[in-house]
């Protein structure tokens, strides 16, 4: 059996970083969200992209796929240049730690073991952008975490859950909504399931994305609903929380 080598893997890793530093500024195909063209001016108006490099990894028992999403069509080279180096990073931390798992799994003579990572443009309008990210891992059995980066394009600040409230005391009120929900698609489907008794508190830094004026809240794998309902996403109505909101934010209607 071969003996994983740390060595080996310390200096495979460098030299993919190097040539993803390379591929992070050229697009490959399937890029979403392409720019549209404005008939009166004849030019392109200014629409976010994202484009793809992929690092995989392909041998027995063990397979990665990791997007790593080059965002472009904002505006704002400044963001963009900014969000493109710290997805990179991000994607080649995913593959060093799929590296480490691999050679531990091998050195215990163990079995499968997979990643997959995907990001999407989750919503835009307002000013504002939401980019989805996607991990799945795959051993006995899968699993998948979300998360969201919500952008304020005219600033280029990265909006957290926190900045859209006053204070701290969102997180009952907003757990309290999404079970009033989860109650009201439960009647309307029978085939829909959710551990209402085991719901857990939204937590302050929950993922969200914000679209059409609306906050949208988002539940990982298995933790509201069995697994086979995947990430569960909820619609939080702005009447309810207005009392709650800061004065200053500007984005839920």
């Amino acid at each position: 059996m071969e003996v994983f080598s740390m060595k080996k893997v310390v200096r495979n890793f460098k030299v993919m970083a190097v040539l993803l530093a390379a591929a992070a500024f050229s697009f490959s195909a399937g890029a979403g969200y392409a720019a549209q063209v404005t008939p009166e001016a004849g030019k392109a108006k200014a629409e976010p992209q994202l484009a793809f490099s992929t690092i995989t990894h392909q041998e027995e028992a063990f397979e990665a796929s990791i997007q790593v999403p080059i965002l472009r069509g904002t505006g704002n080279a400044e963001l963009e240049k900014r969000l493109n180096e710290r997805f990179l990073e991000d994607a080649v931390a995913v593959y060093r730690s799929f590296v480490l798992r691999m050679g531990e799994m091998k050195n215990m003579g163990a079995g499968y073991f997979s990643i997959a990572t995907a990001s999407r443009i989750a919503a835009h309008g307002n000013g504002l952008l939401s980019l989805e990210h996607r991990v799945t891992e795959t051993m006995a059995s899968s699993g998948t975490l979300v998360r969201f980066d919500n952008i304020d394009l005219g600033t280029g600040r990265e909006i957290a859950l926190s900045d859209l409230f006053k204070d701290d005391r969102y997180t009952k009120p907003l757990t309290k909504i999404v079970k009033s929900l989860m109650k009201e698609e439960m009647k309307k489907d029978k085939a829909t399931a959710y551990f209402l008794e085991e719901v857990p508190e939204v937590r302050k830094d929950q993922p969200f994305y914000i679209e059409d004026g609306k906050l949208v809240l988002v539940f990982d794998q298995g933790t509201v609903a069995p697994y086979s309902m995947g990430a569960r996403s909820f619609v939080i109505p702005t009447k309810p929380i207005k009392g709650l909101l800061a004065p200053s934010q500007s984005y839920l209607k």
